[in-house]
């Protein structure tokens, strides 16, 4: 897709050397204030060994500003400029004007004559993705079929097969199409690839993959560029994904899957907003990822399931890092662990017991341990037949959206639901059940990022838990429902004809105690509005009661 935005090993030893003692010194100098000296250092590197790199261009513009050298620091933003266009970066604006470190500049009439231009060029460059997006939701929105569903009768049957899609190919380019997402009032670039024998008359597999280095990423590159997003994970996915619908998100430093919560969020809203063009199977969505976007997988699994079948990450750090890791979660679903013995990401012996642990916990975990391969094996070509065996488990892979039994447990109630029960407001006050349990287990050797087949010794808890949580057990048997709640004030849950009887009695147990016990018939109100917010025609919500757990 581009040169990455990292420092790249040299070819041969010396160079490499050369550009760890540049380098190694600026961001000493860095860490000790000393500007003049970082940036000295960085301009070293572009001179001598690596003068395209952008990434380094940028880090000393950052640099001589902090160092009140305006001129060098203008210079050094041009020479950022001219490597984003070799690496084929063109959408960079954002970024200059997000770095607090150029406040100094911006009042200098040259700033100006950087970014005014900068912008109207990216204006441009994007324009005709944004037309054809456009025209491609004018064409194929199927939300204003639903105008013409009546309150008035049976809708479930209706909204069953209400959808009636049309073929995108008019607005793909070798079979895809640039789109944006609306988050935090930008609009965030995807992809998506549609496959050659899509028929917009049958419900279509998809698959979400989630690339890594979100961390090292602070631009989205040009729209024009996005048909090779796949390299970001694997040159493998084509040729296993042409059956699916295959949904490629961006993340970048300050909006991703796996540290920011907008960027969690953002994944969701991708999905449900090509519902409404594309005709996705929502029982066959299917999460994949590698590296920071395997941890995003994961992370999906503990705390927003609902949407998906199956969760694949390969080279997984298997943790949350926006709250706590509630491993029982993910009871309801299925999590294909593709790892390697020689990752510094996540060490083998880690590998070996969350599989112990997650299967003790009722978690349908798999472990697939590569051995002899490093963290990117999925970009080998020796991962080929490797991988073939997750695409051969996901072709299997079906979500069931009513379980008889889910195990759900938060420290956000923004993230509060699981299929059929939602947990609406903690109580953190209250004494927790012996049940609501924290497991976690040390992590003390490392594979060595500098010898993989060495390890280093760093202790480091598996799981954080930095929010007290609340957590709900929930089962299910006919008409008959029963709850178990503990530092939980209030739950919801969400009921259709696929789970009760609506001639007979629906009975709420809470705590060991009838609370409810009512016949119920469908809201139609509340049935449409559900509807038309997800576009899910597998899962028609017809009722959502909401209880207190202290009457």
């Amino acid at each position: 897709m581009k040169k990455i935005r990292l420092l790249v090993l040299m070819a041969s030893a010396l160079s490499y050397a050369k550009a760890q003692n540049y380098v190694g010194a600026a961001d000493s100098c860095f860490k000790l204030k000393d500007y003049v000296c970082a940036a000295t250092n960085y301009d070293l590197f572009l001179d001598k060994v690596e003068g395209e790199s952008n990434n380094i261009a940028y880090r000393s513009a950052v640099a001589w500003s902090l160092a009140g050298n305006k001129d060098k620091a203008f210079l050094a933003i041009k020479r950022y400029m001219k490597n984003n266009t070799l690496n084929g970066e063109t959408t960079f604006s954002d970024e200059l004007l997000s770095e607090k470190s150029f406040d100094v500049l911006r009042d200098d009439e040259r700033w100006a004559a950087i970014i005014t231009p900068l912008q109207k060029a990216e204006a441009k460059e994007k324009e005709p993705f944004i037309r054809n997006q456009k025209n491609f939701e004018t064409a194929l929105d199927v939300r204003p079929q639903l105008n013409n569903i009546k309150l008035t009768g049976d809708i479930y049957p209706a909204l069953k097969k209400s959808l009636v899609y049309k073929s995108p190919k008019a607005y793909l380019t070798n079979n895809g199409i640039a789109l944006f997402i609306r988050i935090v009032n930008k609009g965030v670039p995807f992809y998506v690839h549609i496959p050659d024998n899509y028929d917009p008359a049958i419900a279509n597999p998809a698959i979400v993959v989630l690339h890594g280095a979100v961390n090292f990423n602070k631009l989205y590159g040009s729209p024009s560029q996005l048909h090779d997003v796949y390299r970001m994970t694997s040159d493998h996915i084509p040729g296993y994904s042409k059956n699916y619908i295959t949904i490629y998100p961006m993340g970048i430093k300050t909006l991703n899957w796996m540290n920011t919560e907008t960027g969690f969020d953002m994944v969701n809203k991708i999905v449900i907003y090509l519902k409404a063009f594309l005709n996705i199977d929502d029982n066959r969505i299917e999460l994949f990822g590698h590296s920071n976007g395997a941890t995003g997988v994961f992370t999906y699994l503990i705390k927003s399931p609902s949407l998906f079948a199956g969760f694949y990450g390969m080279n997984t750090q298997p943790k949350v890092f926006i709250g706590g890791t509630f491993l029982q979660n993910g009871v309801t679903r299925h999590f294909y662990n593709f790892a390697t013995d020689k990752d510094y990401y996540y060490p083998p012996q880690a590998v070996k017991t969350i599989d112990s642990l997650a299967n003790s916990l009722g978690v349908n975990w798999h472990t697939e341990l590569n051995k002899g391969y490093p963290h990117w094996f999925p970009s080998m070509k020796e991962s080929l037949q490797s991988m073939a065996k997750i695409f051969k488990d996901m072709a299997t892979r079906v979500r069931n959206p009513y379980p008889k039994e889910i195990y759900f447990q938060t420290d956000n109630i923004k993230y509060g639901a699981s299929d059929w029960i939602t947990i609406t407001a903690l109580d953190t006050v209250s004494t927790k059940a012996s049940w609501q349990i924290e497991p976690n287990f040390k992590i003390t050797e490392w594979v060595d990022n500098k010898d993989f087949n060495k390890t280093v010794h760093r202790e480091e808890m598996a799981f954080d838990y930095p929010h007290r949580s609340g957590a709900i057990k929930a089962k299910r048997n006919g008409n008959n429902i029963y709850i178990e709640t503990s530092d939980v004030a209030s739950f919801a849950i969400k009921l259709n004809r696929e789970i009760v009887d609506y001639t007979q009695k629906v009975n709420i147990y809470l705590n060991d105690k009838k609370i409810y016990s009512k016949k119920i018939g469908p809201d139609k109100a509340f049935t449409l509005a559900d509807f038309k917010a997800k576009l899910d025609r597998k899962v028609i919500w017809e009722n959502e009661l909401t209880f207190f757990v202290r009457q």
